[in-house]
C-alpha cells in the first residue's frame, strides 16, 4: 500500500434519493454534478485538528496527505477545510481527491490521490532543482511546460505526480507520431507501432490518425483514474537481468543499473541481462556502439 497511516474523520454528505420523505426538514444543496445531495453531518473541523495533532507527534516522519471523502466528487468544501488545517499544521504536501479526478469511484479516486500525495514530493524536488539552473528573470518571462501522461503541456505550477507517471514514454509517442505523419509512410494511411525499450521497461503503443486515451489503468498493482495515451509497458529493458530459477528462464524485473550494468559493458561485478542476450544473438553491433566501456571507459562492447 502506498499509504502509511489512515484517520476517518466525522462528516457525512450523500445523494438526494428521489423518492426521498420530509424533503422540506433536511439540508439540501446541489452538488456540482448537478444531482441534489444531502448535508447529514458538518464537518467536525475540532475532531480534524485533533486527529492530525496526534498524527504528527505520534510519527513527525509524515507530511504527505491524500484527503479521500465519499461524495467529494460533487461536494468538495469538506475536503477543503481539511486541506486548510492540514497546511496550517505544517504539513507539507495535501493532495485533495476532488481536485485530482472528479469521478464517483470512492477506492480508485483515494488510490490516485495517494499516488499523487506520494510523488508530488519527489516531482517538487525536482522541479525546484531544475529551476534552480536558471536566472530567476527568464523563468519571470518564459513560459515553462511539462509534458503529462496524455502528451498535453501543463505549465510548471499545475505538474502533478498522478498525471506525469507516464510522460516520458507519452512524449515518444508525441514525436513519432508527427514524425511517421511527415513522412513517405503518411501517404499509405498506414497505423504506426511505438517501441521504447530503455534500462528496466519496454513501451509499446499505437497510433493510427489520432492520438488513443485511456481513463483508468493499473500500474504496480494501484488503480489510478487520470487521463492517458493508450501505453502498455512490460517490465523488460535493456538493464534487466536474466535468470535461470526453478527450471524456467525469467527476466527482471530487477535491473543490472548503469553501474556496473550487463556483463558486456566490462565493468567488475557486470549482471546478466536482456542486452547480453542481444548482443550475443547478433541484434547488437558492437561496430556501431561508442567505445565508451571498461574500467576506462575507452573499450568497445564486450562480445
Amino acid at each position: 500500500m502506498i499509504y502509511e497511516r489512515t484517520i476517518e474523520v466525522s462528516e457525512r454528505v450523500r445523494p438526494l434519493h428521489p423518492f426521498e420523505k420530509n424533503v422540506e426538514t433536511l439540508k439540501t444543496f446541489t452538488g456540482s454534478n448537478g444531482e441534489s445531495f444531502i448535508l447529514e453531518q458538518a464537518l467536525d473541523t475540532d475532531e480534524v485538528r485533533g486527529q492530525l495533532k496526534a498524527l504528527k507527534e505520534e510519527d513527525p516522519g509524515i507530511t504527505s496527505l491524500a484527503i479521500v471523502l465519499m461524495h467529494s466528487y460533487a461536494f468538495d468544501a469538506h475536503e477543503k477545510q481539511i486541506e486548510a488545517i492540514a497546511r496550517e499544521m505544517g504539513f507539507s504536501q495535501v493532495s485533495l481527491s476532488s481536485m485530482i479526478m472528479q469521478r464517483v469511484k470512492l477506492v480508485k479516486r483515494g488510490q490516485t490521490c495517494c499516488v499523487d500525495a506520494y510523488l508530488n514530493p519527489h516531482i517538487f524536488r525536482y522541479l525546484e532543482g531544475f529551476t534552480s539552473g536558471f536566472a530567476e528573470e527568464l523563468l519571470r518571462t518564459t513560459q515553462v511546460f511539462f509534458m503529462q501522461s496524455d502528451g498535453g503541456l501543463a505549465p510548471i505550477d499545475k505538474f502533478t505526480g498522478s498525471k506525469a507517471i507516464l510522460s516520458g514514454p507519452a512524449g515518444g509517442v508525441v514525436g513519432y507520431s508527427i514524425t511517421s505523419t511527415r513522412s513517405q509512410m503518411a501517404d499509405a494511411a498506414l497505423p504506426v507501432i511505438g517501441f521504447d525499450m530503455g534500462g528496466t521497461s519496454t513501451d509499446v503503443s499505437r497510433f493510427d490518425k489520432e492520438y488513443e486515451h485511456i481513463f483508468e489503468t493499473e500500474i504496480a498493482g494501484t488503480s489510478i483514474q487520470a487521463p492517458q495515451l493508450n501505453i502498455s509497458t512490460v517490465a523488460a529493458g535493456g538493464g534487466s537481468r536474466l535468470f535461470f530459477e526453478k527450471g524456467l528462464y525469467k527476466v527482471g524485473p530487477e535491473s543490472s543499473g548503469a553501474d556496473p550494468g550487463p556483463v558486456c559493458y566490462r565493468k567488475p561485478g557486470g549482471l546478466l541481462a536482456v542486452t547480453d542476450a542481444n548482443l550475443l544473438l547478433g541484434r547488437l553491433l558492437p561496430e556501431h556502439f561508442p567505445k565508451i566501456f571498461g574500467p576506462n571507459e575507452d573499450s568497445p562492447l564486450d562480445i
